[in-house]
């Protein structure tokens, strides 16, 4: 999105969150990322159109290399991220020592030090937040 729709997540970006121009920014965001999202000329993300898949980017590993994995949503991993507050060892780490829940309340202290948007320009205060984290 931000190669496609750079103009419009800036001045989304310069307002604080909670008011009517951070507001009314969003909402042209929204409608035009509508017209973009999973087309040739935007940028695709997971959805539910099979073909979203086959603009997805991936990678191998070795599997005696991998000892767990992790599923974020982006309200998670903006952590490490967009707030640089983790790394994505920190991330395993926490992981591994409590679980999901314990990642998600990490992720709402750093937001509730800045909940107007000031430091890390946002479209909301706390974006949702799901993990599925496995380890074998």
């Amino acid at each position: 999105m931000d190669e496609v729709l750079p103009e419009l997540r800036a001045e989304v970006e310069r307002h604080e969150t909670h008011t009517s121009a951070h507001r009314e920014a969003l909402q042209r965001l929204v409608l035009a990322q509508r017209q973009v999202r999973n087309t040739p000329e935007g940028y695709w993300v997971a959805a539910a159109s099979p073909e979203a898949a086959q603009h997805a980017v991936t990678g191998t590993t070795r599997t005696r290399d991998v000892h767990s994995a992790a599923v974020l949503s982006d309200g998670v991993s903006r952590l490490v991220t967009e707030y640089g507050m983790a790394t994505w060892s920190d991330v395993f780490a926490t992981l591994l020592s409590g679980g999901p829940r314990e990642l998600i309340e990490a992720v709402r202290k750093v937001e509730a030090t800045d909940p107007s948007g000031l430091r890390w320009p946002r479209y909301k205060s706390g974006d949702d937040a799901t993990v599925a984290y496995c380890r074998w």
